[in-house]
């Protein structure tokens, strides 16, 4: 919440100027209520931490040229209105999550083969190797072109895995006027908490392989166990088919989440927001940034290699 309290007609002024695309209204109007839109999908909806960060990310986007206020016309109050807006925008956005999801389970390799089965799918780990070594490499000199001010937010984000520079930590001591001592402290307690997600995670991995290892197992029993003409055998054959497809689907989605990184252990963003002394919003909107910056140097290295 902003440390500033706003009347009513100071709000309707931000939000008439935010209309017309002034910058300094714009900013102020985040400031006030990036939180009211942080929070709106968990506390009507129930949604989960990570979702709300993605929607706050979809509403800033729709809502950062101001364009949208322009409908607002005074009949009822702004917070009524500014509700109804975030439920048509939630709506809007988990629409395009569905749809998003809808994609062909055929795939084509680099010979022109159609495959869609994990036996068929080419084995390019070696490859894969040495290819995530260099992109290792990059992203550590991409991060250090990073400002400070959003670099921290990224490696706090994901401090698990990432460690912080005596710069970076005397930059964090210093905004959230704390010693590096107790800051360590607090990064420690961190990571600790953080480690439970961590052990799910690893046992996601664990049921990404358990579940290929059922699909191979039920392929061989339909070769061996499930042919012939005899109604038991084409029972058999449907029973597996109907187990294969299940696991498919199981799996489908593991892998889906994880290409999501859902698998990785991200930092709530509250607990960012309460170290640097920035919203939740801020967190979202900061991070969204900096990883745009890194997709568009990894796109570059790409392309040159």
């Amino acid at each position: 919440m902003p440390a500033v309290a706003y009347s009513n007609e100071e709000i309707l002024d931000i939000v008439k100027k935010s209309g017309t695309g002034e910058e300094a209204a714009l900013r102020k109007f985040f400031d006030i209520f990036s939180q009211d839109i942080y929070n709106f999908p968990i506390r009507v909806f129930h949604l989960s931490e990570d979702d709300a960060s993605d929607y706050y990310i979809y509403a800033f986007e729709r809502l950062k040229t101001g364009k949208r206020f322009q409908s607002f016309v005074g009949k009822s109050s702004f917070k009524t209105w500014f509700f109804s807006v975030l439920r048509n925008l939630l709506i809007d956005w988990q629409r395009t999550k569905r749809e998003l999801k809808i994609h062909s389970l055929g795939k084509v390799n680099k010979d022109g083969k159609e495959y869609n089965t994990i036996e068929d799918e080419p084995d390019t780990r070696a490859e894969q190797q040495t290819q995530a070594i260099d992109i290792s490499e990059k992203f550590q000199v991409a991060l250090q072109e990073v400002k400070i001010e959003s670099r921290v937010v990224f490696k706090l984000s994901f401090i698990y895995y990432l460690h912080l520079t005596e710069e970076e930590v005397n930059y964090i001591s210093e905004k959230a006027n704390i010693s590096t001592v107790d800051l360590q402290i607090e990064i420690m307690a961190l990571r600790e908490n953080l480690s439970d997600k961590e052990e799910d995670n690893l046992r996601n991995e664990d049921k990404i392989t358990s579940l290929y290892l059922n699909i191979l197992d039920l392929k061989e029993q339909k070769k061996t166990k499930a042919t012939g003409d005899s109604i038991e055998a084409a029972h058999l054959r449907d029973r597996i088919d109907h187990s294969l497809k299940k696991k498919y689907e199981q799996r489908r989605k593991l892998i889906e989440k994880k290409q999501k990184g859902h698998f990785l252990v991200r930092t709530p963003y509250r607990e960012i927001s309460r170290i640097l002394g920035i919203s939740e919003g801020g967190v979202s909107v900061t991070l969204l940034r900096v990883v745009e910056k890194f997709q568009k140097n990894f796109r570059d290295f790409s392309e040159e290699n």
